[in-house]
């Protein structure tokens, strides 16, 4: 914590008085009047200790107080990480494009794109790192093998004879169909969730094309209908990249 955070809490203040006061009542006998300051030290030292532990213990959790996730970064070759370093490079040439206008309007409406397209990056990170936990994650689960454990398993019920042996194994199919079940949600998860990382990721693309045609146009420009279509295609793919973001995040708390 922030020492002036740990300077904030009355809790410190709190723990550094009774000590004082305790300090100053164990030595005012044989003190005297010295025993207050000697008191008063006592509460500095401690309320001192407190605020250097607080500010030495590390920050993990997000500002909103929640801790954030450790996500694996996207393996290379991976799609997830092809996508992520497309919409990068999109990213890169609106930020490119932001310095060059000279008209103040262009400017204006360019600098907006770069400042609504920025946290969409960040969740298209977030959302690779997620897909690439999934794959771990159906990869662990062995899903081929699993369904040939499954097949062998339903043709040993169905060859048993003695009530007992069938009953157990019909309880190992249950948990093993269990399984094979949760499997096939993670595979349904990532596909989802791929195919909104690569809309979002072509969206970023497409708002750098269209940035691109509103800067090309000039000053010259600016009052054609040309440049009212490009702004409202502009703000009509920001919109949509966004709602692209939502109903991932929508999938992950589903999943």
């Amino acid at each position: 914590m922030p020492i002036a955070d740990e300077l904030r809490d009355p809790w410190g203040w709190l723990i550094a008085g009774i000590s004082g006061g305790l300090g100053w009542a164990v030595l005012a006998t044989p003190l005297g009047p010295a025993a207050i300051v000697a008191g008063a030290g006592v509460g500095a030292v401690v309320l001192g200790t407190k605020v250097a532990i607080g500010a030495s213990r590390p920050t993990t959790s997000s500002p909103s107080g929640q801790a954030r996730d450790r996500l694996p970064k996207p393996p290379p070759g991976s799609l997830q990480r092809a996508l992520v370093s497309r919409a990068e490079v999109a990213l890169d040439h609106i930020d490119d494009l932001a310095d060059r206008p000279g008209d103040q309007w262009i400017a204006a409406e360019v600098t907006m794109v770069r400042r609504q397209a920025e946290p969409v990056l960040s969740s298209l990170v977030e959302l690779a790192g997620r897909v690439t936990l999934l794959d771990s994650s159906i990869v662990a689960s062995r899903p081929g093998a699993l369904a040939s454990e499954v097949a062998s398993v339903e043709e040993q019920v169905a060859r048993a004879t003695d009530p007992v042996v069938r009953r157990e194994q019909e309880r190992v199919l249950a948990a093993l169909t269990g399984q094979s079940e949760s499997v096939d949600r993670l595979m349904r998860r990532r596909d989802a969730l791929l195919a909104q990382l690569q809309l979002s990721a072509v969206g970023l693309e497409g708002l750098a094309t269209r940035t691109g045609e509103l800067v090309a146009l000039g000053s010259a420009g600016t009052d054609s209908a040309e440049a009212e279509r490009i702004v409202s295609d502009l703000t009509g793919s920001l919109d949509a990249v966004r709602t692209g973001i939502d109903t991932a995040q929508s999938l992950l708390r589903d999943l």
